[in-house]
């Protein structure tokens, strides 16, 4: 019989759905947004390939020796990406060697979802980070023929993904041309939920007509967390309070998928070549940081002794410091464990979900910020001003120098 993990285990990775020769399997998404395996009994032949391959059933990790930590900062691409620019620097690498690079994009119709790219200027569709999760669709398929045509990869995702990229391609094979970059994730929201979201925001403005047409995680900088939308006829505006619930739910935990609340890559048993995030406090924890800076540097860990050769290959503008793997963990909370699910998770996503549910009324509903009190109009001018006046990098540095 085939029993494939239930909703509270399946990461959605869509491995089954790809390994299916027959087409028996489809991802459907189910009442909260996301995406479930469906197993059409007319065109299952009961081979069990798909509960063999499933990444949940059949647990994948690295077989770690000795992991080791750096800190990383790029130049040129810090303020354009999220953390230190780690990603850039390794696709920029890859694509040099005439490579192609995966990784999750927000399209026209603000869907998240996983490409790949052959060309650098192409790599500003990848950037940024994104809080929904990427719909892989068949991407695996499309990375095993670059793979089979001896072309170098870079793929990156969650752990999740990159585990199942790992059980579709029948094990680590190809390392030698295919480099994976798993991020230190938090949870993932579905699809649905964002455009649900979505939906509420349009209708919270008097746009006159005007429509989103972009949408960004983080706006000012790479480490400011307030979104912001863009308009077909106007600049882009910035979300606060209930404007910005969808990020506020997200940071309170209460939109993740089932699967995020027991996560078996929750620890630093990693799944891919890399693992990469931003490297929260560095230089609290007992050696100095040189850079004396606390803010747009990524942490970046190895856990296949890659990272000597690659960064004699290098050719970008970066800095790179070795760090200890204690420093590297002790602010990284999903590194230890995963989030703790509260009881607002119960109802949270079908209420936000629900469309006679403003945001306004969801975020009071969840204790997230929802009207304008001195306090918060202080800190958002004096934010706002340091933002625009391009003192943001300075701001952080005197405040990491403080709290030494």
């Amino acid at each position: 019989m085939i029993k494939l993990a239930d909703r509270y285990h399946c990461t959605g990775c869509t491995t089954c759905a790809n390994v299916c020769s027959h087409h028996a399997i489809m991802m459907q998404p189910d009442d909260e947004g996301f995406l479930q395996p469906v197993i059409d009994s007319n065109k299952c032949i009961k081979c069990e390939l798909c509960m063999k391959c499933c990444p949940v059933l059949n647990p994948l990790f690295l077989n770690v020796q000795k992991q080791e930590a750096y800190a990383l900062i790029s130049y040129k691409d810090r303020n354009i990406s999220s953390s230190g620019g780690a990603f850039s620097v390794f696709a920029k690498q890859i694509l040099k060697q005439g490579g192609v690079v995966f990784g999750a994009t927000i399209d026209e119709k603000l869907i998240v979802k996983h490409i790949y790219i052959e060309k650098e200027e192409e790599l500003f569709l990848l950037r940024g980070s994104k809080y929904v999760q990427s719909n892989l669709g068949d991407i695996y398929k499309t990375v095993k023929k670059f793979l089979l045509s001896k072309t170098k990869v870079l793929f990156s995702g969650t752990p999740c993904q990159i585990a199942g990229l790992y059980s579709y391609l029948g094990g680590r094979r190809y390392e030698d041309i295919l480099i994976t970059l798993d991020l230190v994730c938090h949870g993932v929201p579905s699809q649905g939920t964002f455009d649900a979201y979505i939906k509420k925001l349009q209708r919270m403005f008097p746009f006159n007509g005007d429509n989103i047409v972009e949408f960004r995680f983080r706006k000012f900088d790479s480490w400011d967390y307030r979104p912001a939308v863009k308009l077909t006829k106007s600049k882009w505006q910035i979300l606060n309070l209930s404007e910005n619930a969808y990020m506020d739910a997200f940071f309170e935990g209460i939109t993740f998928r089932e699967s995020c609340f027991n996560c078996q890559y929750c620890n630093t048993k990693r799944v891919g070549t890399f693992t990469i995030a931003d490297f929260w406090g560095i230089g609290r924890h007992g050696q100095t940081f040189k850079k004396n800076v606390a803010c747009g540097v990524s942490l970046v860990i190895d856990n296949q002794n890659k990272m000597p050769q690659l960064l004699s290959e290098f050719t970008e503008d970066i800095y790179v410091e070795k760090r200890s793997m204690q420093e590297a963990i002790v602010e990284q909370t999903n590194l230890k464990f995963s989030v703790i699910r509260q009881d607002k998770r119960d109802t949270a996503i079908k209420t936000l979900m629900d469309p006679n549910t403003s945001l306004k009324e969801f975020s009071k509903i969840y204790g997230l910020p929802y009207k304008i009190t001195a306090k918060y109009l202080i800190i958002k001018i004096i934010k706002d001003l340091i933002y625009f006046f391009g003192l943001y990098n300075v701001y952080k540095t005197i405040i990491y120098k403080l709290n030494k």
